[in-house]
C-alpha cells in the first residue's frame, strides 16, 4: 500500500517581520491534521498540535509539543508526522 503524504501552509500570520505562525494541514491518506507553527526569526520553530496550546504557549509560556533549531529538522518531523 502507497503512502500518501501532503504538507500544505494554508495560513500565516506575522507577528512582527520576523516571528510567524504558520497554519499547517497534514495529510496522511484519509488521515488529517491541522497544527501551527511558531516561527521565531527563522532560528526557532514550535510546533503545536492545537490552537488551544499555542494561545497557552503565548499566555502562560507553557512549552510546545517539540521544539526544533533549524527549519529543516521541522520538515524531517513534518513528513514523518502520522495524524
Amino acid at each position: 500500500m502507497k503512502v500518501l503524504i501532503m504538507i500544505k501552509q494554508i495560513g500565516c500570520t506575522y507577528l512582527s517581520p520576523n516571528k510567524t505562525i504558520e497554519e499547517i494541514i497534514i495529510t496522511r491518506n484519509e488521515n488529517r491534521k491541522t497544527v501551527y507553527v511558531y516561527n521565531f526569526k527563522g532560528i526557532s520553530f514550535r510546533l503545536f498540535l492545537s490552537i488551544d496550546n499555542l494561545n497557552r504557549f503565548f499566555k502562560n509560556g507553557d512549552e510546545a509539543e517539540k521544539h526544533f533549531l533549524t527549519e529543516e529538522k521541522l520538515d524531517e518531523y513534518l513528513v514523518k508526522f502520522i495524524p
